[in-house]
């Protein structure tokens, strides 16, 4: 799952939440069928113009596995069995403007199948700078607004069957929202979310990672307990048994129990900057250079699947 990307990562690139008993303590505060003409067809990464990119957010495709990263070059698709990443330049069409979106993308499917991101649109056109959320039912060759354009910037993003969950950049609050992004009801952590996970179950179960480390929740983040003071950077709940998470340097960890208790699984050697998992639960892991790494076996051993080039 995804960490917050961070803003203006590499200039030009290459120059680069157990079923608990819930102890109250912060009370809360209380597709397709896109209309922009399609896009042109994404096209290979220029050779050489991303080998250091930080891809801070990926998604797999439920329909057919197609991975798409969000890097701070653009938004890039790979085809299940592909060995190399295409990147694909969107269009963004709404009543306050038009341009095109493709860069420092924050990228999630939903159960339906389409494409929910946030971020900034790519300079060219009239698109406010922060785009709330928008959606792409053709894997972010076209995209349409949701809510918020213009108004929110949003670094982390989860959803789970009827939720949808979110932190906006900068901010230390975790927004739930049951009707895909159009409301949202504010939960106030014991410490700033690095990442969110849902239960995929029970989307009352939450987890946030945090420095001070893991807390969890069991009724929509009304309530929160922590659960081990080990700084975690990346989340990834895979079924209701299996919560991953990677720390700093690379140790993967998982748990049975939704973050009560927790087991060294592997390691990736090196820090994530998002872990994610497909239909079938492989996880994949984005680390620095630019590079994708893919576990088979729930983190235990880890194999380079592709690097931006």
């Amino acid at each position: 799952m995804r960490r917050a990307l961070l803003p203006l990562l590499l200039a030009l690139a290459a120059a680069g939440c157990g079923s608990e008993e819930p102890e109250p303590q912060a009370a809360a505060t209380p597709t397709p069928n896109p209309t922009s003409e399609p896009a042109p067809e994404a096209t290979p990464a220029p050779e050489g113009s991303a080998a250091n990119a930080f891809i801070g957010s990926m998604a797999v495709d439920p329909a057919d596995g197609t991975l798409l990263l969000g890097t701070g070059l653009g938004l890039y698709r790979v085809r299940a069995g592909a060995e190399r990443a295409k990147r694909v330049a969107g269009r963004l069409r709404t009543p306050q403007g038009e341009g095109t979106v493709s860069s420092n993308l924050v990228v999630r499917f939903d159960p339906a199948g389409d494409l929910v991101a946030s971020g900034h649109p790519e300079g060219e056109g009239t698109l406010p700078e922060d785009l709330g959320l928008i959606r792409s039912g053709d894997q972010g060759r076209t995209w349409e607004p949701v809510a918020e354009l213009g108004e929110s910037d949003y670094h982390l993003l989860q959803i789970t069957r009827d939720r949808l969950v979110g932190v906006l950049a900068e901010g230390s609050d975790v927004l739930v929202s049951a009707d895909g992004g159009r409301s949202f009801e504010t939960r106030s952590p014991p410490a700033t979310p690095v990442d969110v996970a849902i239960d995929p179950a029970d989307p009352a179960r939450m987890v946030v990672a945090t420095e001070q480390g893991i807390f969890t929740s069991a009724n929509e983040g009304r309530s929160w307990r922590q659960r081990d003071s080990v700084p975690a950077e990346q989340l990834e709940w895979t079924a209701p048994d299996a919560l991953y998470r990677s720390d700093p340097g690379g140790l993967v960890k998982v748990s049975g129990d939704g973050g009560r208790s927790w087991e060294e699984r592997g390691t990736i050697d090196i820090g994530a900057n998002e872990l994610v998992a497909d239909a079938d639960g492989a996880l994949y892991a984005s680390v620095p250079g630019g590079e994708v790494r893919r576990s088979e076996d729930g983190g235990a051993s880890w194999d380079s699947l592709l690097r931006l080039e």
